[in-house]
């Protein structure tokens, strides 16, 4: 079957179709091509999780946080502390360096 490819994707054809601006013709999907998709469904699914990460951990420190206010220490830290890991934990999104990588999140604060 005959694609039209570009640099970020591909498209089935019949071979007395008309190719787009900036199209290439190709028998077969390119191995750099079929790859690259890979790695972006990755990135995108890495993506997904550490959204998911971000938004339980700002619950945790909320719930922290109101805990400090209350006069009940539940985990290490101050006050000041986690409102500094709060905003570290916000910007863990995408365009932030590191990200999605799990292993590039933000640390909780320790005693």
């Amino acid at each position: 079957m005959p694609y039209a490819i570009t640099a970020t994707g591909w498209r089935a054809i019949n071979p007395d179709m008309e190719l787009m601006e900036g199209e290439t013709f190709a028998d077969e999907i390119p191995q750099w091509l079929a790859d690259a998709s890979a790695a972006a469904d990755a990135q995108r699914e890495g993506a997904r999780i550490e959204d998911g990460w971000r938004a339980a951990e700002i619950l945790e420190i909320n719930d922290q946080l109101m805990a400090l206010e209350e006069g009940a220490e539940v985990l290490p830290g101050t006050r000041e502390q986690w409102l500094a890991y709060r905003t570290r934990v916000r910007n863990w999104k995408e365009g932030a360096e590191g990200f999605p990588e799990p292993a590039n999140r933000p640390w909780r604060p320790v005693a």
